[in-house]
């Protein structure tokens, strides 16, 4: 393998993993929401 196929593999294997962790947190760009966390919790009025 050259040097450049080397670096594109370490690239392409770090947006696999970027997008995995994307996937777990629930995160997306496009969303209003935002970012869900791994932990989610009552957003909006939560009294009586």
């Amino acid at each position: 393998m050259t040097r450049i196929s080397m670096v594109y593999a370490v690239f392409v294997l770090g947006v696999i993993t970027l997008f995995t962790f994307a996937l777990r947190d629930g995160f997306s760009p496009f969303a209003d929401g935002g970012r869900r966390g791994i932990i989610h919790t009552a957003v909006g009025p939560n009294h009586k």
